[in-house]
């Protein structure tokens, strides 16, 4: 007789840790541009170069890209902008969690990268401090393959494996059917608007990826979403300051060997190589801007499954002993989409520079916290918010708003405290936001936040992976009644009635007129041998 096995795959979270980095560099100004008078704004993005596994350690090597605009020291030198970099190695020990010690070649390691602060100071008019802050997240996930029991074959008539009875039970677990790394290309163009002055040089430019969707297909990824475009420059023909946001639509697809439509699409990104640059249209004007972009996915597509597969076992005509393992399964506990409508009412206290248009707003949310407590998910976190606007002093200039804008959000978690939670992912997006000006010293911001949640459940299961058959001792036999008249016990069921005195349940129910296995307790059942 053989042990009829399914092969499943899944994910692993194998070790993990977190890392949080200061950087600080003292950083000259080009001696291109202008002296520095004031920061009015600042931006960065953490890029991940390199990393190494090393033995329960990695080695993360990135750069932390910043720019800088600032008001220009001397009458009429307007505004200016600066960018660079700094570059971290950082070696970061991993927390264990799998039954593995060390790392190997078949498993992959994915580093999550977080710009937590960024400060700019000026030292002097050619030299600025550059303090940051920096969260490292690495985590190693390996691919586990496990064998299930889903039947029995070769119960041949007359032999010992003839008198062998099993009962199934469903297990339900999420098959990994693709996991990759790669890139999304983006390549999109905006055309300024009518009545814009033609663009001459630079001097900000900025990019953000928003509403940013991914779904399943037949043998692809298929991605949507926008790339928010900012370009502050100086016109073309009066050098006077002016500037340009857009929200620029894309889509594109990523190909995935064996993705089927409906699957559970897994998905993270980050903004890997990036660039803007001013073109000419077909006039010779420069009236473009293109923008060009890889999006590198960490991508992982589930699909769910249910198998029925060997639960117990016991002889009839023999005996039989089941040698079972402990085995781990994961499966989608659930999956939220949530959203909360955020708002904030801004003033400027004790300033002479009022509002007279808003030129950027630039909103991040970030995640702080995830807790399950009892039936409830609660997540905790704020949206970062900066805004450039333009004053109506005399001397037209931009200037900057910070503002962080807390949230706490609870949904029913249906039976999540009986369940073990084995791992969750959550991302989160403004899918729409709006700066109104109420007066000429105060601002109303409003956004749409969706949070996107995907909990897993771990479960370990018994599985059978070998049985072992012998004849039933003779003191065995010789203990058992020919017939015997069984009262039901509050809990027996047919199977362990027939497993306690070596009777089929079929005979069980045969003997006794049922047509279903329910019995209740109290009721009388004849057992015949």
């Amino acid at each position: 007789m053989e042990l009829l096995k399914k092969d499943i795959h899944t994910e692993r979270i194998k070790a993990k840790s977190l890392l949080q980095v200061p950087l600080e560099e003292d950083v000259n100004v080009s001696d291109a541009k202008p002296d520095v008078a004031r920061v009015i704004y600042s931006s960065g993005r953490v890029k991940t170069d390199e990393i190494k596994v090393g033995m329960n350690k990695i080695w993360v090597k990135g750069r932390l890209e910043f720019q800088v605009m600032y008001r220009a020291e001397g009458a009429g030198e307007g505004i200016s902008g600066m960018e660079g970099e700094l570059p971290f190695m950082e070696e970061i020990f991993l927390d264990k969690s799998g039954s593995r010690d060390s790392q190997d070649s078949q498993d992959r390691v994915i580093c999550r990268t977080r710009l937590d602060d960024l400060r700019v100071q000026i030292i002097n008019s050619r030299k600025l401090s550059i303090q940051a802050v920096i969260s490292l997240e690495p985590r190693v996930e390996e691919t586990v393959s496990e064998e299930i029991c889903i039947g029995l074959e070769g119960l041949e008539e007359g032999g010992l494996e003839s008198g062998i009875e099993y009962r199934k039970k469903q297990l339900d677990y999420l098959e990994t059917v693709v996991k990759k790394r790669d890139l999304l290309r983006i390549h999109e163009e905006a055309k300024l608007p009518a009545g814009m002055p033609d663009m001459g040089g630079a001097i900000w430019k900025s990019m953000d990826v928003s509403q940013i969707s991914f779904r399943a297909a037949d043998e692809k990824l298929e991605v949507g979403g926008e790339l928010n475009v900012f370009v502050v420059y100086r016109e073309d023909n009066t050098d006077k300051i002016n500037w340009y946001e857009a929200a620029v639509p894309f889509t594109g697809s990523v190909e995935c060997q064996n993705s089927r439509e409906g699957m559970l699409a897994d998905v993270s990104y980050d903004i890997g190589h990036e660039e803007i640059s001013i073109r000419d249209n077909s006039d010779g004007e420069a009236r473009l801007i293109g923008v060009e972009a890889a999006l590198e996915l960490e991508m992982k597509l589930y699909e769910k499954q249910q198998a029925q597969v060997i639960a117990d076992v016991y002889g009839v005509s023999c005996e039989v002993s089941a040698v079972t393992d402990n085995r781990r399964f994961c499966n989608l506990l659930a999956e939220l989409n949530v959203e909360e409508k955020l708002s904030r009412n801004i003033r400027l206290e004790d300033t002479e520079n009022k509002v007279l248009q808003i030129c950027h707003c630039d909103a991040h949310p970030v995640i702080e916290d995830v807790a399950f407590e009892q039936n409830q998910v609660r997540i905790t976190g704020g949206v970062e918010l900066r805004l450039l606007y333009s004053s109506n002093a005399e001397e037209p200039a931009i200037y900057p708003i910070h503002e962080s804008i807390p949230f706490e959000i609870t949904r029913e978690l249906e039976n999540a405290a009986d369940m073990d939670i084995e791992q969750y992912a959550v991302s989160a997006q403004l899918t729409r936001q709006t700066v109104s000006i109420q007066d000429s010293a105060q601002l109303e911001w409003r956004g749409l936040l969706n949070l996107r949640l995907l909990v897993y459940e771990g479960r370990n299961e018994a599985i059978l992976t070998d049985l072992k058959l012998s004849p039933i001792p003779d003191e065995v036999l010789e203990g058992l009644p020919g017939f015997a008249i069984y009262r039901v016990a509050g809990g027996d069921s047919l199977w362990q009635i027939g497993k306690k005195y070596y009777v089929s349940v079929e005979r069980i129910r045969e003997i006794n007129g049922l047509t279903d296995d329910a019995v209740k307790t109290g009721d009388k059942l004849l057992i015949l041998r």
